[in-house]
């Protein structure tokens, strides 16, 4: 207290009507104040209903954290993948504090103050084991650490902030065991991650999530303690990052520049989160920045699938919105918020998006399609950020397309896309037959050769060539240089169609160009028509990779059997111009294929298989995905495609398609 009472600022009205400061007056001051306005209160947390949150509490008051159970307090420089990964995330994920949130919530349940006991054991511990001070004054970046990483970098500091630090807090303030140095050592803590913040910026140095959650951190702490001396210049610099950033990072469409549904909703409910605090004190909001959360919220809608997931483009993990948690992550994950009335972060966002601004697709979504209203629109082209989404309806039994391509922000890091241009997502009667294999483990562990794997052309649905990863240029590092043309969008004669051609193989020395129809047709039918070209003056190694989400994979040569989760047998052919060989991988690691992750760092086995033509360009391929009995079938025929569905038939060439 005697640290923290010289740094209030006395001319703070409330502050005045103590007459003299002490600790416990301070203590008193928080428990009882009721503005400014945080996002949530306590009543609102003792809304939850959930019958294993105090089974939660347990093991994080057991030291149970994300899979390993510490003998004795939590060693703070500990990482339990040293002998395997030796991945920092774990670390970092630790440093984030994210498991205090099941304390507060059981707290909120039972005012057992056990678990308040527990909060602050930990928060003394964590902030003895890393004092600030060091990092405060070194302004490099990323403060130099050896594994396991460090505490203090700018990501670690917001996410603390804005999901445990401060919602903990607004539950915990209630407890009656809190002492004076208890509080005196949580604002000291709190004012040194404002501090931090203030003087480490990533400004797009780094993924353009960090800054979400750098400059929402800031500002709500501002915003919530302007008891503090410092608090109005904290509040000047982070309000102006966050009505700044809140209009950089989204596109038109609302999309995050990352391209990444994880990434698009932590940015999307970082920068929230601050402008819902704004609107709560009366601090002015632009009308672009409620219209951008807004569309980056229908964004999400945009991509459920009829089993209402995500797809997993880029760095996501499968979310679901109807478990009890939207993320299967083990630690590194969706790091979002804290929801008080639920624990389901994606399915909290929308029912958030439905209070904010009214529109009946987020209330669908959020009620599981039991209140609300489906979107009027199925299909959904966003040509600038390359991704495109077709379906039959909003049922759980429709069928769905969603292919993207690797367009950036120009001049931004690519961090968190992968080689997946033209890549497809299938699903057919809402049954995944053809999925994405997800991101399993980033490049902070020493499994950099898996990193490479899963976000390679390899692990996707679409066109590898000579081992040469697409974009790729010489001398150009950790930028994705590749951007989709779409030729064609929309509904011609019966087909739903997505035509498509990228630049990913121009650097090649003899260089290739790959282009795809995508193809949703009637009778639960999909297509994939690739057209392979280029000068021809060289053989290459041309793949076409399909990964199923399942192992029930059968391969006859360009025939795939194949039977989904729900044990639907669905049937796959491949015919081109040129003789392709296929091979069949199912969690192999030499050569890497056949592999699935929902979750980080977990991965299981999926069939994959693999058509492979060692020759020149030109060629043509193409696939048809139906339901086993359908009688469907597709074939080249010279530089046409003919499909035919039952007494319909299609002549698809590049310039078009006509039906006969």
């Amino acid at each position: 207290m005697e640290k923290l009472i010289p740094l209030l600022d006395m001319d703070n009205p409330n502050l005045k009507k103590m007459g003299d400061v002490t600790g416990e007056k301070i203590v008193e001051y928080y428990r009882n104040r009721e503005n400014p306005k945080y996002l949530f209160s306590l009543k609102d947390a003792e809304c939850l209903v959930d019958d294993k949150i105090l089974d939660d509490a347990e093991k994080v008051m057991e030291h149970d954290i994300f899979g390993y159970k510490f003998n004795g307090p939590i060693d703070w420089m500990f990482n339990p993948t040293v002998e395997t990964s030796r991945d920092n995330e774990w670390s970092w994920s630790l440093f984030r504090t994210i498991y205090w949130q099941p304390l507060a919530r059981a707290y909120a349940l039972t005012k057992d103050e056990k678990y308040t006991k527990e909060f602050l054991s930990q928060m003394h511990s964590f902030r003895e084991a890393w004092p600030a001070d060091e990092f405060l004054n070194d302004f490099t970046f990323v403060p130099k650490q050896p594994f396991p990483g460090t505490a203090w970098r700018t990501i670690e500091t917001g996410i603390r902030v804005y999901t445990t630090w401060l919602p903990v807090f607004e539950i915990f303030r209630h407890s009656s065991v809190w002492n004076s140095e208890d509080l005196a050592c949580f604002l000291l803590g709190l004012r040194d991650h404002a501090l931090f913040l203030m003087g480490h910026y990533s400004n797009h140095d780094r993924s353009s999530n960090w800054l979400s959650m750098e400059t929402s951190a800031l500002l709500q702490i501002a915003i919530m303690f302007p008891e503090f001396k410092e608090s109005k210049e904290w509040f000047n610099t982070a309000y102006s990052r966050v009505m700044h950033e809140v209009r950089f990072c989204f596109s038109d469409n609302g999309i995050h520049m990352e391209k990444t549904p994880i990434y698009h909703m932590v940015a999307s409910i970082a920068f929230t989160q601050a402008l819902v605090m704004c609107r709560l004190n009366n601090i002015y909001v632009p009308d672009y920045a409620w219209e951008v959360i807004r569309r980056s919220a229908l964004y999400i809608c945009s991509l459920i699938k009829p089993d209402l997931s995500t797809p997993m483009i880029g760095d996501a993990d499968r979310d679901d919105l109807t478990t009890r948690r939207a993320d299967t992550s083990i630690y590194e994950g969706m790091n979002l918020s804290f929801y008080p009335k639920d624990l389901n972060e994606l399915r909290a966002y929308m029912n958030q998006m439905y209070e904010l601004f009214g529109d009946q697709e987020f209330k669908y979504f959020a009620s599981l399609r039991e209140q609300g209203s489906q979107p009027k629109e199925k299909d959904f082209k966003f040509s600038e950020e390359g991704i495109y989404v077709l379906r039959t309806g909003w049922d759980s039994n429709a069928d769905y397309l969603c292919t993207h391509s690797t367009q950036l922000e120009l001049g931004e890091r690519s961090t968190h896309s992968h080689n997946d241009c033209m890549h497809a997502e299938i699903t057919l009667k809402g049954e995944d037959i053809l999925v994405d294999s997800g991101r399993y483990i980033y490049r902070s562990s020493i499994w950099k050769d898996w990193r490479a794997y899963f976000c390679s052309a390899l692990a996707h649905n679409t066109l590898y060539v000579d081992n040469h990863e697409m974009g790729e240029i010489k001398g150009v590092d950790r930028r994705r240089n590749v951007r989709c043309l779409c030729h064609y969008f929309g509904n011609k004669e019966g087909l739903k169609i997505v035509d498509l051609s990228h630049n990913g193989y121009a650097y090649l020395q003899d260089p290739v160009f790959h282009r795809r129809k995508l193809i949703l047709a009637p009778n639960s039918v999909a297509v994939l028509i690739d057209y392979v070209d280029g000068p021809a003056n060289e053989n290459h190694d041309f793949r076409l990779m399909y990964n199923f989400n399942t192992t029930n994979v059968v391969l006859d040569g360009k025939h795939v059997d194949y039977k989904s989760k729900n044990n639907v047998d669905f049937t796959v052919d491949f015919t081109s111009n040129v003789d392709f060989n296929s091979y069949l991988l199912c969690g192999s690691e030499d050569p890497k294929g056949g592999w699935i992750s929902y979750g980080y760092p977990v991965k299981e086995p999926i069939g994959q298989v693999t058509m492979a033509y060692g020759g020149k360009a030109p060629f043509m391929a193409a696939t048809i995905i139906k339901e086993k009995g359908n009688d469907a079938t597709v074939k080249i025929e010279s530089e046409k495609v003919v499909l035919k569905i039952e007494n319909n038939e299609w002549v698809i060439t590049r310039e078009g398609v006509e039906k006969l």
